[in-house]
């Protein structure tokens, strides 16, 4: 797959010459169905987000519609196993439908009348439940008994029979909106869906001219390594072919191809060629991308289509039972304040780029180094900090191991009343209206549940609200009285005004009962490694937390991240600075919005209660998903009185909360 440098700016000759003498001989992937979602609203693009580009196409015209479509749907699709064990991938369900049922649909939408299914994996199956009609079309079936030595190149080949009028050429492994269908059909002559490349994509990409003419094809394995494609488009694997160009030149290529033995090709490189010598010179490459497309290879491309083809809504409430990962849903994450835009570097990010391959395949280190590692940037002893796989493994441990009674203010960070059970937890309510802790009830719920710990969030999630150290250091002292033990969890106090002067993890050997918690994953900007330590003077207390640890509890990334973060002491401070800086902006943005009242925030994100007649912050939150592809947080699952009144906004870098908020005010 292409990385960061080497064709940008290039043109196609430039491309062109840099891969001549290459060999244009790619493995054949196995030939799927296609898949196509038939939606009422809006299409959507790839990433399932709204509101971005319309397709460049405009309202279909007749006069170029297709009668016939070839389906090229030979293959096994062995990655799919054992979905494709008993029954070839065509009839694999995608949300309950079987996915050439939906091609076939798509198809009647497109105004074609005859289709071919190129078939050799389960044939037989394929015929029993397609049939010779469906959906008002006439069905055929063409088979390809080599399937499973020959590319499906040879699928093309064994159809080409059927290549003597225009045709839609569609590849067997797409999901997508029907309208595509339409939109390459608005162009009077040759057409092929595409859509912007971007990193994540794999497959062949194309460059074309300020008219959308395909310059060149650049397929997989002729792709250079470190090579930039961004300004390239993926191949989105439909075609629209006009019976000249088949009868003149495809055709004869195709024959030329077989004749020279590629029978185990991708059928793209007869395009490619023919494009090189400048037998194309109208293939125009359509940007499909506010249509919904995903091509699916194996199950995870199958989990993804099954999302991005959800009705809007129905996607909403399964990213709202997430923890993470919205990106691979084409959401933005305005959920987690875990978002440091400005760390790591880029040089520590290269550090550990150089190294994967090593890191990926060495044990990490045991649990006593990574303690070192941790006390180097904390500037404490090693034997008082304890590492864990994230903050919230520590919680899980104090939770079931550690704490008999638990006293917590709420509404709080979630992972601590989730590991107590309710018989061991005092909820204690902050302040109604202004969500502060009134200290002295606090320490009197303390005794009077008969708590050992408490524990105080500060920043709080999710209001964002600040205890001044002196006050936390104060009610220590108190709360050592009771015998009772403070855990202060710190996780976003360096995003905060005070930055690290705001913590009180120096005063951990002057009070005794005082435990710092720290995730340090969310302030590095690194929530994917998972890294969290928790700090204090008592030993014993301490070595108990180490004991329910597994050997290796960091994986090799995180702890190689560890090694070297250390030099870049002065750029994380920096980038809390500007973290700050940007929520405070986001912060008086949102002051500005009706219906919207937010509490002044000391960390990266907003606490905000919602009046808008007749829309709770759930409604408001969905709506925000559903129309413009943004996830908040609503804090409907937080301890709190009327919780579905009230928002939690992360921030995210500037340019972003700018979307946010002209998103936030349009629905308002």
């Amino acid at each position: 797959m292409p990385t960061d440098s080497g064709l940008r700016c290039c043109g196609p000759r430039r491309i062109l010459r840099a891969l001549a003498g290459r060999s244009f001989h790619s493995v054949m992937r196995p030939v799927i169905m296609i898949l196509v979602s038939f939606s009422s609203g809006p299409s959507r693009e790839t990433s399932a987000v709204p509101g971005r580009r319309r397709s460049e196409a405009g309202v279909p015209n007749s006069a170029h519609s297709v009668r016939r479509a070839i389906i090229l749907a030979a293959g096994r699709g062995a990655r799919l196993g054992p979905l494709t064990t008993s029954a070839p991938k065509c009839l694999v369900k995608v949300n309950g439908d079987p996915i050439v049922f939906r091609a076939l649909r798509a198809l009647t939408v497109a105004g074609v009348s005859e289709v071919a299914i190129v078939v050799g994996y389960g044939a037989e199956q394929v015929k029993e439940q397609v049939g010779p009609h469906y959906a008002g079309l006439s069905v055929t079936y063409v088979p390809a008994p080599r399937f499973n030595a020959t590319g499906n190149i040879y699928s093309l080949w064994e159809a080409r029979d059927l290549c003597d009028q225009d045709i839609l050429l569609i590849e067997g492994d797409m999901v997508f909106d029907s309208d595509v269908l339409t939109h390459l059909q608005e162009v009077p002559g040759n057409s092929m869906a595409v859509a912007p490349y971007r990193a994540a994509m794999s497959g062949t990409v194309v460059l074309r001219d300020e008219h959308r003419r395909v310059t060149s094809f650049v397929l997989k394995d002729d792709q250079l390594t470190g090579a930039d494609y961004s300004d390239a488009f993926k191949t989105v694997n439909i075609y629209l072919l006009r019976a000249n160009l088949l009868r003149e030149h495809v055709l004869p290529e195709l024959a030329r191809q077989i004749e020279s033995g590629n029978d185990q090709e991708y059928y793209e490189v007869v395009l490619r060629d023919l494009v090189a010598a400048g037998s194309i010179p109208d293939l125009v490459a359509v940007d499909v991308s506010a249509s919904r497309w995903y091509e699916v290879d194996d199950h995870r491309d199958l989990e993804l289509a099954e999302f991005r083809f959800l009705e809007r809504s129905s996607q909403f409430d399964r990213l709202r039972q997430m923890h993470g990962s919205y990106w691979q849903y084409g959401a933005v994450d305005h959920v987690h304040p875990a978002h440091n835009p400005h760390f790591p570097p880029t040089e520590l990010l290269n550090e550990l780029r150089g190294d994967l391959n090593r890191i990926v395949s060495s044990y990490p280190t045991a649990q006593l180094e990574l303690d070192r590692l941790v006390a180097t940037w904390t500037n404490s002893e090693p034997e008082c900090v304890v590492v864990g796989n994230g903050s919230s493994q520590l919680i899980r441990i104090l939770g079931e191991h550690l704490v008999e009674h638990l006293a917590l203010p709420v509404p709080t960070f979630n992972e601590y009343e989730n590991v107590m059970h309710p018989t061991r937890l005092t909820r204690f309510p902050l302040e109604k209206d202004t969500f502060t802790l009134d200290i002295d009830s606090f320490v009197e719920a303390v005794r009077t549940s008969g708590s050992d710990v408490a524990v105080v969030v500060t920043p709080n999630i999710p209001t964002a609200l600040t205890i001044k150290p002196k006050v936390i250091l104060g009610l220590a002292e108190q709360l050592s009285e009771c015998g009772c033990r403070l855990v202060v969890d710190e996780s976003f106090v360096d995003f905060s005004r005070a930055g690290r002067a705001g913590s009180v993890e120096s005063a951990i050997q002057s009070h005794s009962n005082l435990v710092v918690m720290k995730s340090m994953s969310k302030v590095f900007g690194v929530p994917g490694l998972r890294l969290g330590y928790l700090l204090t003077a008592d030993l014993g207390f301490a070595s108990e937390v180490r004991s329910h640890l597994p050997i290796w509890n960091v994986n090799g990334v995180g702890e190689a991240f560890l090694r070297r973060v250390g030099r870049y002491r002065a750029e994380f401070e920096t980038s809390c600075a500007l973290v700050y800086e940007t929520c405070q902006l986001l912060y008086q943005d949102l002051r500005a919005m009706p219906g919207i009242s937010p509490f002044a925030p000391d960390a990266n994100f907003v606490f905000c209660a919602t009046s808008v007649p007749g829309m709770t912050a759930v409604d408001l939150a969905r709506r925000l998903y559903l129309e413009h592809g943004i996830l908040v947080k609503d804090c409907s699952y937080n301890t709190l009185p009327s919780g579905d009144r009230f928002l939690q906004i992360g921030s995210r870098s500037y340019e972003e909360n700018r979307v946010l908020v002209e998103a936030l005010s349009s629905l308002l």
